[in-house]
């Protein structure tokens, strides 16, 4: 701050001694040339009488007083051309003798040209005038360097004192700031570094009143704090030392308990919390590790999926904890029939999946006997006693698939052939495999059918046995593929149920059908037709308004349709079966319940239903003559439908004595090849007449 205050005290001393030169020199220069414009004009007024006589002895005396004036250097008169008119030069001037040397010319112009050019002359010029006419030039040039010098000099001077001025100030600005500021911050800054250096107790002391003074006591004050907080600080570093240990301990005693509870979790994600069997996630992981062992060895691996039997009406009939019980009683009878190396498994609701490692088909069916064989003792469920069975479907690595996940889907699809057979556990075929790419191709065939109206509708007639005559025909779909000729509705109905197609072939069904009646009637003939629909179709929200748009289109009587429902269908959901049916629409309808006798019907269902006639399923009726139970089972229907108000149809009817047979155990219409095959709507009316003809006949 000393410096920088001196320094700047210096610039600006200087600084003025400097302007105050400048102005001096100025001065001088002006002086000079006021001087030379005065002998300028004295010399032109002195000369005029002298050019008038071009006396050039008289000019070049006057231009010797000229120069002899003190300070002059040169003078000169030139023409207007610019020559000069005197020749007196002053050689003993220093100027004069270097001008020669460098001209090597006595020219007066010419040594007045180069005067001009030096820094230190000053020269000037004043013309020569008679009458307003300009004669000639007076040029006068004059040394100011000793002016110049005079002026250094006191310049020099002038910066001398002030340097010592500022010297002394600069010492007395020293003395005082040291005294005051520099001596108080010293003693701060060190006492600042002892703090630094945690040295507490060393008082820092500045004498007299001022910021400095306070700011020193609050450096003791904060020394003392600082003191203080240390000293509690140790205290707590300590006290921290000893709880860390205490933690330490805690987070080891955590750790253990944190590392049971990942077994425990791990346990979790890997089983099932019901049953306690490894879930679906394990399972597969389990088969993967033994399919990958099986290809090394060349060994076979068998996964069985077992779905059981009427769970969903023991949870419908006694509740989910029931269910659940039944659960558990089946996870814990299925390891019995098990092997040690096996790995039985919950995936899900009621389905379990069974790895059986270095297994064959052979074996893999037996084990499936031993499973079902488990589960025929009858289950205790809150006081009832429920018998369970299970559908079993068995897929083997590497005869249906080399990995698991191709492994589970076949057992899987061989399981739902199995629930559908009611039989015994199944083997996958990939001829029953609805997901084939042949499959696929033959549902895109279908698709492009229904869209260019390529099925073809047939009817076959039903009779009743007490008059003989028919009573109505049955709507039947039929299917000429270009490629494969004929294919079976049970081939073509299943692969639309699967799809959206059934949908639309139903629909396309109704229309025929509905219009083929409005085409008999026109003949003079009231055939009533029957229609299969499927579950998907039953709950179709726009069905009523489609059968209705339908009739009023041809003027058909709806009472005229008979909706064929299969016994299935009306136990998956009897209570939304029942609500669409009492639809206004779709009560004005008939119906019939189809396949009778092959599902598990309720008989307080059946009782609410609008039903009036009941099918006897075929596969009871063509095995009746041969087989004693067929034809228990046909009268007990009979006489169950005959007890409901209901009238009884018999499908498959091919022989005279499965006829007379029917006709002993009361039945009231038959259908079947032993009358007529389905024929097309346009040959139907002749088909009728032929059978009647042939009734009346016999």
């Amino acid at each position: 701050m000393v410096l920088l205050m001196s320094g700047i005290l210096l610039v600006a001393m200087i600084t003025n001694a400097y302007m105050q030169f400048r102005d001096e020199v100025s001065t001088m220069e002006q002086v000079l040339k006021v001087r030379a414009q005065s002998l300028g004009q004295m010399l032109s007024s002195v000369s005029i009488d002298a050019l008038i006589d071009y006396d050039v002895t008289k000019l070049n005396k006057y231009i010797q007083d000229v120069t002899n004036q003190a300070q002059v250097v040169h003078a000169v008169i030139v023409d207007t051309q610019g020559n000069s008119l005197t020749t007196y030069l002053d050689l003993n001037d220093i100027y004069i003798q270097n001008t020669l040397d460098t001209l090597n010319d006595v020219d007066s112009a010419l040594i007045v040209s180069e005067l001009e050019k030096m820094a230190e002359l000053v020269s000037y010029t004043v013309p020569v005038l008679y009458e307003e006419e300009m004669l000639a030039r007076a040029v006068v040039v004059l040394d100011n360097s000793d002016y110049v010098a005079a002026s250094v000099a006191k310049f020099q001077e002038k910066v001398l004192s002030t340097l010592l001025i500022g010297l002394f100030v600069a010492m007395g600005a020293y003395f005082v700031f040291s005294r005051y500021i520099l001596r108080p911050i010293m003693s701060l800054s060190a006492g600042a570094n002892r703090i630094a250096n945690s040295i507490f107790g060393d008082e820092i002391k500045v004498q007299g009143d001022s910021e400095l003074t306070d700011l020193a006591a609050d450096f003791n004050q904060m020394s003392e704090n600082l003191e203080l907080l240390i000293a509690d600080r140790d205290s707590a570093l300590e006290d921290l030392g000893e709880l860390n240990i205490e933690l330490e301990k805690r987070v080891q005693e955590r750790t253990i308990e944190l590392q049971a509870l990942n077994v425990e979790i791990a346990r979790q994600a890997m089983h099932d919390p019901l049953t306690e069997l490894p879930n679906r996630t394990l399972l597969v992981e389990r088969l993967k590790q033994n399919i990958y062992l099986a290809r090394r060895k060349e060994k076979h691996v068998a996964f069985l999926m077992l779905d059981l039997n009427n769970f969903k009406e023991v949870n419908d009939t006694l509740g989910h904890p029931q269910g659940d019980r039944l659960l558990l009683d089946v996870a814990s009878r299925l390891p019995t029939a098990l092997r040690q190396s096996d790995t039985v498994g919950r995936l899900g609701g009621d389905e379990f999946g069974i790895v059986l490692p270095e297994t064959d088909s052979v074996q893999a069916l037996e084990v499936a006997r031993k499973i079902t064989e488990s589960l025929q003792p009858s289950f205790e469920l809150d006081g009832h006693a429920v018998s369970v069975g299970a559908s079993i479907g068995i897929a083997l690595f590497p005869e249906h698939a080399d990995d698991e996940a191709s492994l589970i889907r076949y057992a899987d699809i061989a399981m739902y052939e199995a629930k559908r057979s009611k039989g015994d556990p199944c083997l996958y075929d990939p001829d029953a495999d609805n997901y084939t790419t042949a499959r696929l191709s033959l549902m895109n065939d279908l698709r492009e059918a229904v869209e260019n109206d390529e099925l073809q509708l047939y009817f076959q007639p039903t009779v009743v046995l007490s008059t003989k005559k028919v009573h109505t025909v049955e709507a039947l779909s039929r299917w000429e593929h270009p490629e494969r000729g004929n294919i079976l509705p049970e081939e073509f109905i299943p692969l639309a149920e699967t799809s959206n197609l059934i949908g639309l072939i139903s629909f396309w069904a109704l229309e025929k059908s509905i219009s083929s009646i409005a085409s008999w009637k026109q003949q003079g003939a009231d055939i009533m037709v029957s229609i299969n629909l499927s579950a998907r179709d039953l709950l179709n929200a726009e069905l009523a308004d489609h059968i209705s748009r339908l009739c009023d289109k041809y003027d058909v009587e709806p009472s005229m349709l008979r909706i064929e429902i299969s016994e299935s269908v009306i136990m998956s959901n009897p209570e939304q079966v029942i609500e669409v049916i009492n639809n206004p629409v779709l009560k004005q309808l008939k119906y019939a319940i189809d396949d009778f006798g092959t599902g598990y019907s309720s008989l307080s269902y059946l009782k609410k239903l609008p039903i009036d006639e009941v099918k006897i399923d075929r596969s009871f009726v063509l095995d009746m003559m041969q087989n004693a139970e067929d034809t228990s089972i046909v009268r007990s229907v009979i006489e169950l439908a005959h007890n409901l108000g209901h009238k009884v149809v018999a499908e498959g009817v091919e022989t005279e004595a499965t006829l007379t047979q029917l006709e002993l155990l009361g039945c009231d219409v038959v259908q079947g090849f032993y009358f007529s095959e389905a024929v097309a709507a346009d040959v139907l009316l002749d088909k009728i007449d032929e059978i009647e003809e042939e009734s009346e006949e016999s």
